[in-house]
Protein backbone atom coordinates (compact mmCIF):
# COMPACT_ATOMS: atom_id res chain seq x y z
CA UNK A 1 0.00 0.00 0.00
CA UNK A 2 1.27 3.35 -0.94
CA UNK A 3 2.11 5.24 2.08
CA UNK A 4 0.49 8.48 0.86
CA UNK A 5 -3.15 6.83 0.92
CA UNK A 6 -5.15 8.21 2.87
CA UNK A 7 -6.91 5.80 5.31
CA UNK A 8 -10.58 5.10 5.93
CA UNK A 9 -12.00 2.73 8.34
CA UNK A 10 -15.86 1.91 7.65
CA UNK A 11 -17.69 0.84 10.73
CA UNK A 12 -20.46 -0.96 8.97
CA UNK A 13 -24.00 -3.12 10.23
CA UNK A 14 -23.70 -6.81 9.53
CA UNK A 15 -25.89 -7.81 7.27
CA UNK A 16 -23.87 -7.24 3.80
CA UNK A 17 -27.07 -6.70 1.32
CA UNK A 18 -27.52 -3.56 3.69
CA UNK A 19 -27.75 -0.26 1.88
CA UNK A 20 -25.04 1.12 3.57
CA UNK A 21 -22.93 -1.30 1.81
CA UNK A 22 -24.15 -0.84 -1.80
CA UNK A 23 -23.75 2.90 -0.96
CA UNK A 24 -20.05 2.33 0.14
CA UNK A 25 -19.73 0.05 -2.83
CA UNK A 26 -20.89 2.07 -5.27
CA UNK A 27 -18.92 4.99 -4.37
CA UNK A 28 -15.73 3.26 -4.64
CA UNK A 29 -15.93 1.84 -8.43
CA UNK A 30 -16.43 5.79 -9.23
CA UNK A 31 -13.38 7.14 -6.43
CA UNK A 32 -9.82 7.10 -7.60
CA UNK A 33 -8.94 4.21 -4.98
CA UNK A 34 -5.12 4.71 -6.00
CA UNK A 35 -5.35 7.59 -3.27
CA UNK A 36 -7.81 5.92 -0.64
CA UNK A 37 -7.19 2.57 1.33
CA UNK A 38 -10.52 1.71 2.97
CA UNK A 39 -11.35 -1.10 5.65
CA UNK A 40 -14.28 -2.41 7.65
CA UNK A 41 -14.82 -2.88 10.84
CA UNK A 42 -17.82 -5.20 11.67
CA UNK A 43 -19.84 -7.74 12.84
CA UNK A 44 -20.40 -9.36 9.24
CA UNK A 45 -16.55 -9.85 7.99
CA UNK A 46 -16.82 -13.10 7.81
CA UNK A 47 -19.62 -12.36 4.42
CA UNK A 48 -18.40 -9.60 3.71
CA UNK A 49 -15.30 -11.18 2.55
CA UNK A 50 -17.00 -13.29 0.61
CA UNK A 51 -18.31 -10.17 -1.88
CA UNK A 52 -16.93 -9.53 -5.11
CA UNK A 53 -15.89 -6.48 -3.96
CA UNK A 54 -13.35 -8.01 -1.23
CA UNK A 55 -12.06 -9.73 -3.95
CA UNK A 56 -11.67 -6.94 -6.20
CA UNK A 57 -10.10 -4.31 -3.85
CA UNK A 58 -8.71 -6.41 -1.14
CA UNK A 59 -9.83 -3.80 2.05
CA UNK A 60 -8.54 -5.33 5.22
CA UNK A 61 -11.57 -6.10 7.30
CA UNK A 62 -12.22 -6.21 11.15
CA UNK A 63 -14.08 -8.32 13.23
CA UNK A 64 -16.52 -6.62 15.66
CA UNK A 65 -16.56 -9.23 18.87
CA UNK A 66 -18.08 -6.42 21.57
CA UNK A 67 -21.09 -4.22 21.95
CA UNK A 68 -21.44 -1.07 24.19
CA UNK A 69 -24.06 -2.49 26.26
CA UNK A 70 -22.80 -5.83 27.07
CA UNK A 71 -18.92 -4.97 27.37
CA UNK A 72 -17.24 -1.51 27.39
CA UNK A 73 -13.85 -2.00 28.18
CA UNK A 74 -13.94 -5.34 25.63
CA UNK A 75 -15.39 -2.62 22.50
CA UNK A 76 -12.65 -0.36 23.75
CA UNK A 77 -10.20 -2.70 23.35
CA UNK A 78 -11.06 -3.79 20.02
CA UNK A 79 -11.66 -0.66 19.02
CA UNK A 80 -8.47 1.11 20.10
CA UNK A 81 -6.16 -1.42 18.59
CA UNK A 82 -8.06 -0.92 15.34
CA UNK A 83 -7.57 2.93 15.33
CA UNK A 84 -4.24 2.38 16.16
CA UNK A 85 -3.11 0.88 12.94
CA UNK A 86 -2.81 4.71 11.68
CA UNK A 87 -6.21 5.38 10.03
CA UNK A 88 -6.97 9.12 9.54
CA UNK A 89 -10.82 8.70 9.49
CA UNK A 90 -13.74 6.58 10.48
CA UNK A 91 -16.95 6.36 8.66
CA UNK A 92 -19.51 5.65 11.57
CA UNK A 93 -22.99 4.41 8.94
CA UNK A 94 -25.75 4.45 11.60
CA UNK A 95 -29.03 3.93 11.57
CA UNK A 96 -30.25 4.34 15.43
CA UNK A 97 -28.42 5.24 18.44
CA UNK A 98 -27.20 2.56 21.19
CA UNK A 99 -24.30 4.41 22.38
CA UNK A 100 -21.42 6.26 20.93
CA UNK A 101 -18.29 4.95 22.86
CA UNK A 102 -16.73 4.48 19.35
CA UNK A 103 -17.30 7.65 18.01
CA UNK A 104 -15.89 8.87 21.28
CA UNK A 105 -12.75 6.77 21.55
CA UNK A 106 -11.80 8.28 18.10
CA UNK A 107 -12.17 11.53 18.98
CA UNK A 108 -9.83 11.25 22.06
CA UNK A 109 -6.90 9.19 19.72
CA UNK A 110 -7.11 12.37 17.36
CA UNK A 111 -8.85 10.23 14.41
CA UNK A 112 -8.74 13.32 12.04
CA UNK A 113 -11.97 12.79 10.52
CA UNK A 114 -14.78 11.05 12.94
CA UNK A 115 -17.64 10.95 10.80
CA UNK A 116 -20.99 10.04 11.86
CA UNK A 117 -23.61 9.54 8.69
CA UNK A 118 -27.76 8.76 9.05
CA UNK A 119 -29.27 6.15 7.16
CA UNK A 120 -32.31 5.54 8.29
CA UNK A 121 -35.75 7.36 10.05
CA UNK A 122 -36.41 3.94 12.44
CA UNK A 123 -35.89 1.11 13.88
CA UNK A 124 -36.62 -1.94 12.06
CA UNK A 125 -37.51 -4.44 14.68
CA UNK A 126 -41.24 -5.74 14.45
CA UNK A 127 -41.68 -6.71 18.40
CA UNK A 128 -43.33 -3.81 18.99
CA UNK A 129 -42.23 -3.58 22.60
CA UNK A 130 -39.15 -3.46 21.65
CA UNK A 131 -39.30 -1.68 19.17
CA UNK A 132 -40.33 1.18 21.49
CA UNK A 133 -37.58 0.00 24.07
CA UNK A 134 -35.11 0.88 21.17
CA UNK A 135 -36.57 3.83 20.55
CA UNK A 136 -36.76 5.10 24.22
CA UNK A 137 -33.10 4.14 23.95
CA UNK A 138 -32.56 5.92 20.48
CA UNK A 139 -33.76 9.13 21.70
CA UNK A 140 -31.57 9.41 24.89
CA UNK A 141 -28.16 8.91 23.18
CA UNK A 142 -29.61 11.33 20.83
CA UNK A 143 -30.18 14.16 23.21
CA UNK A 144 -26.29 13.21 24.69
CA UNK A 145 -24.90 13.64 20.72
CA UNK A 146 -23.38 16.56 20.12
CA UNK A 147 -20.06 17.93 17.92
CA UNK A 148 -17.69 16.95 20.40
CA UNK A 149 -18.30 13.22 19.55
CA UNK A 150 -17.70 13.84 15.73
CA UNK A 151 -15.99 16.42 13.31
CA UNK A 152 -18.75 15.62 10.74
CA UNK A 153 -22.05 14.56 10.57
CA UNK A 154 -23.78 13.55 7.54
CA UNK A 155 -27.15 11.91 6.41
CA UNK A 156 -28.71 10.38 2.95
CA UNK A 157 -31.97 12.83 3.13
CA UNK A 158 -33.00 15.45 5.87
CA UNK A 159 -35.86 13.16 7.06
CA UNK A 160 -32.78 10.89 8.05
CA UNK A 161 -30.52 13.73 9.87
CA UNK A 162 -33.61 14.90 11.77
CA UNK A 163 -34.18 11.25 12.91
CA UNK A 164 -30.42 11.17 14.40
CA UNK A 165 -29.38 14.73 15.36
CA UNK A 166 -30.99 16.64 18.27
CA UNK A 167 -31.08 19.92 18.34
CA UNK A 168 -27.12 20.44 19.77
CA UNK A 169 -26.39 19.61 15.83
CA UNK A 170 -27.16 22.92 13.83
CA UNK A 171 -28.90 21.88 10.82
CA UNK A 172 -26.54 24.16 8.65
CA UNK A 173 -23.75 21.72 9.67
CA UNK A 174 -25.32 18.62 8.78
CA UNK A 175 -24.09 17.21 5.10
CA UNK A 176 -26.71 15.91 2.65
CA UNK A 177 -25.24 13.12 1.04
CA UNK A 178 -27.80 11.77 -1.42
CA UNK A 179 -27.60 7.88 -1.94
CA UNK A 180 -26.24 8.06 -5.82
CA UNK A 181 -26.58 5.62 -8.31
CA UNK A 182 -24.65 4.83 -11.85
CA UNK A 183 -27.61 5.61 -14.30
CA UNK A 184 -26.40 4.44 -16.98
CA UNK A 185 -26.54 0.68 -15.36
CA UNK A 186 -30.46 0.79 -15.69
CA UNK A 187 -31.96 2.31 -18.93
CA UNK A 188 -34.70 0.46 -20.24
CA UNK A 189 -33.26 -2.72 -22.49
CA UNK A 190 -35.81 -4.32 -24.20
CA UNK A 191 -33.80 -7.73 -24.65
CA UNK A 192 -32.95 -8.24 -21.24
CA UNK A 193 -36.44 -7.70 -20.37
CA UNK A 194 -37.71 -10.18 -22.51
CA UNK A 195 -34.81 -13.03 -21.02
CA UNK A 196 -35.53 -12.56 -17.54
CA UNK A 197 -39.26 -12.69 -18.18
CA UNK A 198 -38.84 -15.78 -20.17
CA UNK A 199 -36.65 -17.26 -17.45
CA UNK A 200 -39.22 -16.22 -14.71
CA UNK A 201 -41.71 -17.63 -17.21
CA UNK A 202 -43.78 -13.99 -17.07
CA UNK A 203 -45.02 -13.52 -20.55
CA UNK A 204 -48.28 -11.36 -21.09
CA UNK A 205 -48.28 -10.68 -17.08
CA UNK A 206 -48.35 -7.49 -15.70
CA UNK A 207 -45.55 -7.72 -13.38
CA UNK A 208 -45.51 -6.09 -9.64
CA UNK A 209 -42.24 -5.40 -8.33
CA UNK A 210 -40.09 -4.36 -5.00
CA UNK A 211 -36.96 -4.39 -3.92
CA UNK A 212 -35.37 -4.83 -0.50
CA UNK A 213 -35.02 -7.09 2.75
CA UNK A 214 -37.65 -8.64 3.47
CA UNK A 215 -38.25 -7.05 7.05
CA UNK A 216 -40.78 -4.87 9.09
CA UNK A 217 -39.39 -1.96 7.89
CA UNK A 218 -40.20 -2.52 4.05
CA UNK A 219 -43.47 -3.89 5.10
CA UNK A 220 -43.87 -6.43 1.99
CA UNK A 221 -46.84 -8.32 4.23
CA UNK A 222 -48.84 -5.58 2.94
CA UNK A 223 -48.10 -5.12 -0.20
CA UNK A 224 -48.57 -8.87 -0.51
CA UNK A 225 -52.05 -8.90 0.83
CA UNK A 226 -52.90 -6.00 -1.69
CA UNK A 227 -51.47 -7.82 -4.38
CA UNK A 228 -54.12 -10.82 -3.62
CA UNK A 229 -56.74 -8.65 -3.34
CA UNK A 230 -55.99 -6.58 -6.70
CA UNK A 231 -55.10 -9.92 -8.62
CA UNK A 232 -58.59 -10.92 -7.62
CA UNK A 233 -59.80 -8.01 -10.06
CA UNK A 234 -56.97 -8.60 -12.83
CA UNK A 235 -55.39 -12.23 -12.87
CA UNK A 236 -53.33 -10.39 -15.47
CA UNK A 237 -50.75 -9.16 -12.68
CA UNK A 238 -47.67 -11.26 -11.22
CA UNK A 239 -45.58 -9.67 -8.04
CA UNK A 240 -41.90 -10.55 -8.12
CA UNK A 241 -39.51 -9.39 -5.10
CA UNK A 242 -36.45 -9.61 -4.77
CA UNK A 243 -34.17 -9.59 -1.38
CA UNK A 244 -33.50 -11.21 2.53
CA UNK A 245 -34.08 -10.76 5.28
CA UNK A 246 -35.23 -12.50 8.58
CA UNK A 247 -38.89 -12.57 7.51
CA UNK A 248 -38.85 -14.31 4.07
CA UNK A 249 -40.04 -17.93 5.06
CA UNK A 250 -43.32 -15.72 6.57
CA UNK A 251 -43.76 -13.86 3.28
CA UNK A 252 -43.60 -17.45 1.43
CA UNK A 253 -46.26 -18.55 4.40
CA UNK A 254 -48.57 -15.86 3.60
CA UNK A 255 -48.33 -16.38 -0.45
CA UNK A 256 -49.37 -19.64 0.11
CA UNK A 257 -52.00 -19.26 2.60
CA UNK A 258 -53.64 -16.63 0.37
CA UNK A 259 -53.29 -19.19 -2.30
CA UNK A 260 -51.81 -17.01 -5.26
CA UNK A 261 -48.60 -19.21 -5.17
CA UNK A 262 -48.79 -19.19 -9.49
CA UNK A 263 -48.63 -15.25 -9.02
CA UNK A 264 -46.08 -14.60 -6.58
CA UNK A 265 -42.34 -14.79 -6.28
CA UNK A 266 -40.34 -14.26 -3.60
CA UNK A 267 -36.74 -14.61 -5.07
CA UNK A 268 -33.55 -14.54 -2.42
CA UNK A 269 -31.25 -11.60 -3.13
CA UNK A 270 -29.24 -11.44 -6.70
CA UNK A 271 -26.05 -8.81 -7.15
CA UNK A 272 -27.53 -8.24 -10.97
CA UNK A 273 -30.87 -6.11 -9.74
CA UNK A 274 -30.94 -3.60 -13.02
CA UNK A 275 -31.58 -7.00 -14.94
CA UNK A 276 -34.76 -8.03 -12.84
CA UNK A 277 -36.07 -4.13 -12.96
CA UNK A 278 -36.15 -4.01 -16.41
CA UNK A 279 -38.62 -7.24 -16.46
CA UNK A 280 -41.08 -5.23 -14.22
CA UNK A 281 -43.99 -2.64 -15.16
CA UNK A 282 -44.64 -1.23 -12.05
CA UNK A 283 -42.25 -0.85 -8.64
CA UNK A 284 -43.88 -0.39 -4.95
CA UNK A 285 -42.10 0.80 -1.98
CA UNK A 286 -44.32 0.18 0.91
CA UNK A 287 -41.75 0.99 3.71
CA UNK A 288 -43.24 1.94 7.30
CA UNK A 289 -40.31 4.52 7.01
CA UNK A 290 -36.91 4.66 5.10
CA UNK A 291 -33.89 7.78 5.01
CA UNK A 292 -33.37 7.46 1.18
CA UNK A 293 -34.16 4.34 -0.55
CA UNK A 294 -31.48 3.65 -2.94
CA UNK A 295 -34.15 0.97 -4.58
CA UNK A 296 -37.00 4.07 -5.71
CA UNK A 297 -33.73 5.98 -7.70
CA UNK A 298 -32.95 3.08 -9.45
CA UNK A 299 -36.27 2.34 -10.46
CA UNK A 300 -36.84 5.66 -11.60
CA UNK A 301 -33.56 5.43 -13.60
CA UNK A 302 -35.12 2.23 -14.99
CA UNK A 303 -38.12 4.44 -15.86
CA UNK A 304 -40.23 2.28 -14.06
CA UNK A 305 -43.47 3.81 -12.73
CA UNK A 306 -43.05 3.71 -8.67
CA UNK A 307 -45.87 3.53 -5.90
CA UNK A 308 -44.13 4.52 -2.82
CA UNK A 309 -45.74 4.92 0.59
CA UNK A 310 -46.21 8.03 2.29
CA UNK A 311 -43.93 7.26 5.13
CA UNK A 312 -40.89 7.55 2.95
CA UNK A 313 -39.05 10.90 2.53
CA UNK A 314 -40.40 13.24 -0.48
CA UNK A 315 -36.79 13.99 -1.46
CA UNK A 316 -37.07 10.26 -3.48
CA UNK A 317 -39.57 11.83 -6.26
CA UNK A 318 -36.83 12.80 -8.58
CA UNK A 319 -38.84 12.54 -11.60
CA UNK A 320 -43.07 12.11 -11.93
CA UNK A 321 -43.07 8.28 -12.24
CA UNK A 322 -43.27 8.63 -8.28
CA UNK A 323 -46.83 8.46 -6.56
CA UNK A 324 -47.12 8.60 -3.08
CA UNK A 325 -49.92 6.79 -1.27
CA UNK A 326 -50.81 6.38 2.26
CA UNK A 327 -50.90 3.16 3.39
CA UNK A 328 -54.12 2.14 3.25
CA UNK A 329 -55.07 -1.31 1.49
CA UNK A 330 -57.75 -0.35 -0.83
CA UNK A 331 -55.68 2.23 -2.31
CA UNK A 332 -52.77 0.05 -2.91
CA UNK A 333 -55.71 -2.39 -4.60
CA UNK A 334 -57.15 0.25 -6.70
CA UNK A 335 -54.03 1.03 -8.45
CA UNK A 336 -52.01 -2.53 -8.38
CA UNK A 337 -55.36 -3.61 -9.95
CA UNK A 338 -55.39 -0.96 -13.26
CA UNK A 339 -51.78 -1.65 -13.89
CA UNK A 340 -50.49 -2.03 -17.69
CA UNK A 341 -47.66 -3.41 -18.89
CA UNK A 342 -45.48 -0.47 -19.57
CA UNK A 343 -42.52 -1.02 -22.35
CA UNK A 344 -42.34 2.85 -22.84
CA UNK A 345 -39.54 4.13 -20.57
CA UNK A 346 -37.93 7.23 -21.41
CA UNK A 347 -34.69 7.91 -19.83
CA UNK A 348 -34.52 10.16 -16.61
CA UNK A 349 -30.70 10.62 -16.91
CA UNK A 350 -30.88 14.77 -17.18
CA UNK A 351 -33.49 14.75 -14.20
CA UNK A 352 -31.55 12.44 -11.73
CA UNK A 353 -28.10 13.94 -12.33
CA UNK A 354 -29.62 17.71 -11.83
CA UNK A 355 -31.21 16.54 -8.44
CA UNK A 356 -27.69 15.41 -6.70
CA UNK A 357 -27.95 11.74 -7.44
CA UNK A 358 -25.32 10.89 -10.35
CA UNK A 359 -22.54 8.85 -8.56
CA UNK A 360 -20.01 10.15 -10.62
CA UNK A 361 -20.53 13.98 -8.86
CA UNK A 362 -21.22 12.12 -5.23
CA UNK A 363 -18.07 10.40 -5.38
CA UNK A 364 -16.75 13.56 -5.68
CA UNK A 365 -17.97 14.63 -2.63
CA UNK A 366 -16.87 11.74 -0.55
CA UNK A 367 -13.59 12.45 -1.57
CA UNK A 368 -13.87 15.45 -0.78
CA UNK A 369 -14.94 14.68 2.87
CA UNK A 370 -11.98 12.57 3.02
CA UNK A 371 -9.52 15.16 1.83
CA UNK A 372 -7.97 14.50 -1.33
Amino acid sequence: MAENKIKVLHMTPPDINNGVYHYIFNHMRHMDMRKYQFAFLTKGAEELQLTDEYRQYGFSVYTLHNRQRDSREGLRQEVEYVLSQGYDAIHLHTSSWRGFLIEEIAMEMGVGKVIVHSHSTGIDVADGKEREKQIEEHEWYKSQFSMKYATDVCACSALAADWLFGPAIPREQVRILPNAIDVSRYHFRPGKRQEIRVHLNLENRIVIGNVGRYSYQKNQEFLIRAFAKAYAHNHSLFLLCLGEGELLKELRALVRRLGIGNSVLCLEWNNHVEDYLQAMDVFCLPSRFEGLPISAIEAQAAGLRCLISEHVTKEVRITDLVTFLPLEEECWVEELAGSRIDMHRDRQDEKIAGAGYDIRLAARRLEELYGR
